[in-house]
């Protein structure tokens, strides 16, 4: 068969089916038979060789259909939810585009028909034109579908290194205890052999908007690196996979330009991400047979930073959140982190000995950091679950310590006004006491509330001073040449910098 400017071989067989014969008077076959077509390159004996080697083929199972079809038991009813008279083609093969499969399929029946009669003898005559690409019918779905780049050996340590671009995906946007999410390490047979990192729909639209489809982020190399080095193959491929098997409607065929366009910008921001170029580049890219380093001009979303903006983002949700806490605040997600498996409000209540007034109370406080929804509790990432790991300890601690008792009776500056403003608020909630000292030194503030690490202490005074900013109307960069902050950190490390307005930006 001629296709393009290369030669494919077409190899026809048939199975028994399991279908009844179809009750009419017309119907002569008395063995309904699946038909079983196989396209693959001329220079390959067969199909599975070609498999082997990982070339380009195409593989359709041809099967059909009427009203009323059924099986020969009678037990296992057939699958023609539309009740058409027509035929049900299963597709499998690999680097063609998605929308040449129907156009192989024809083209293949064609040279069948060519043949029959000629070369073999059926009673069932072949008719390519009962598969025109046109005429494909609306139920059709798709379960699978991949695009992929080939990037030099050395060049994607990025996106799989243990704090890369494929763990930070699963890490940041997996929920701890909801819906589905999956990573893979393998380097067995050589680093990154095979990386993967599997979400579902709803974080799909969370790392990329708009995005529906569950998908696959995957780097991966030959099943046997060690024979392909030397050779183009030996570099690794960089992929982006539709994964039916986690998607709970149907991906039509109709949906083919959808499914495109999301594998398209998923893979070119995986790139982006890992610092591999989006535009065609000879170092970092490696042609194969059917991968070439060209670029095409289309519309496509790219989100530069996307996931340090979205670890900022939980990390001040963190910082934020976990300092405000409260006794049940802190019980509640200490039994989020140890407890595992679905939980709900009824039994985090029933788990931490309060009434389940008091837990809605303390979900709506953590409301950045727990998912509530239908009845489910869970913590809202895999990320934000290991963040908190470590400040839980510090929350509980300071509470145990009675640093909310302790807090009522701090003595306030006169000069930073009422009670309730936000400078106020941020000293109590960190137990913040200010020294005033003589002539021009700055004043003396000792913060009581422990952060995990000295970056968590710069965090929380840069968040007092925006607040004493807010207030006071004076530039941010004052508030280091008013106050000389001391923070005590968990480990017992002492922050106690000398020029803090160092750290609020340069004079304007």
């Amino acid at each position: 068969m001629e296709l393009g400017d290369d030669t494919w071989a077409v190899e026809f067989g048939f199975k028994g089916s399991g279908i009844a014969p179809r009750d009419r008077p017309d119907f002569q076959l008395d063995e309904v038979r699946e038909y079983l077509i196989y396209v693959y390159p001329d220079a390959y004996s067969s199909w599975a060789d070609a498999k082997d080697e990982a070339r380009q083929r195409a593989y359709f199972r041809i099967s059909p259909r009427w009203p009323d079809i059924d099986t020969k038991d009678g037990l296992n009813p057939m699958s023609n939810p539309y009740d058409i008279e027509g035929y049900d083609v299963e597709v499998e093969g690999s680097y063609w585009e998605f929308k040449q499969y129907p156009e192989v399929l024809q083209r293949a029946l064609d040279t069948l028909a060519d043949r029959q009669g000629f070369r073999f003898n059926s009673p069932t005559y072949i008719h390519p034109e009962d598969f025109n690409p046109r005429t494909i019918h609306s139920s059709s779905n798709i379960v699978d579908g991949e695009y992929y780049v080939r990037v030099k050996i050395g060049e994607t340590d990025v996106a799989i290194a243990y704090d890369g671009t494929l763990h930070r995906i699963s890490l940041l946007l997996s929920g701890d205890r909801q819906g589905y999410a999956k990573t893979v390490r393998d380097d067995r047979e050589c680093p990154g052999y095979y990386h993967t990192a599997t979400i579902d729909a709803r974080r799909a639209g969370e790392l990329i908007g708009s995005h529906e489809l569950p998908k696959e982020f995957k780097h991966y190399y030959m099943r046997n690196p060690d024979a392909v080095k030397g050779t183009k193959l030996e570099h690794p491929k960089i992929g982006v996979s539709f994964q039916n098997s986690i998607h709970d409607e149907t991906l039509y065929w109709d949906d083919l330009d959808k499914l495109e366009t999301e594998l398209d910008e998923a893979l070119l921001n995986v790139l982006e991400w890992s610092d591999i170029p989006t535009r065609p580049d000879d170092h970092y890219f490696v042609e194969d047979d059917y991968f070439t380093v060209t670029g095409s001009r289309r519309w496509r979303k790219l989100l530069p930073e996307r996931l340090p903006r979205i670890e900022s983002k939980q990390d001040d949700q963190i910082f934020a959140t976990a300092s405000q806490m409260n006794a049940t605040d802190a019980e509640l997600v200490d039994t989020l982190l140890t407890d595992g498996g679905t939980t709900s409000p009824a039994d985090l209540a029933d788990s931490i000995g309060v009434h389940l007034d008091t837990v809605y109370r303390a979900l709506k406080r953590l409301r950045p950091l727990v998912d509530h929804t239908y009845g489910e509790v869970q913590l809202g990432s895999k990320y934000i679950a290991q963040e908190l790991t470590g400040y839980i300890d510090q929350v509980s601690e300071s509470i145990q310590r009675g640093w909310e008792n302790a807090l009522d009776g701090l003595t306030r500056a006169e000069s930073f006004g009422d009670e309730k403003d936000p400078w106020s608020r941020w000293l109590d909630r960190y137990g913040g006491t200010i020294t005033a000292t003589e002539g021009a030194d700055p004043d003396e503030l000792e913060v009581g509330f422990q952060p995990e690490s000295i970056e968590d202490a710069r965090e929380l005074l840069r968040q007092g001073a925006r607040r004493w900013a807010e207030v006071t109307g004076n530039p941010l960069r004052q508030f280091g040449f008013e106050f000389a902050p001391v923070v005590t950190c968990v480990d017992g490390t002492c922050y106690a910098p000398k020029r803090f307005a160092d750290a609020l930006g340069t004079p304007s």
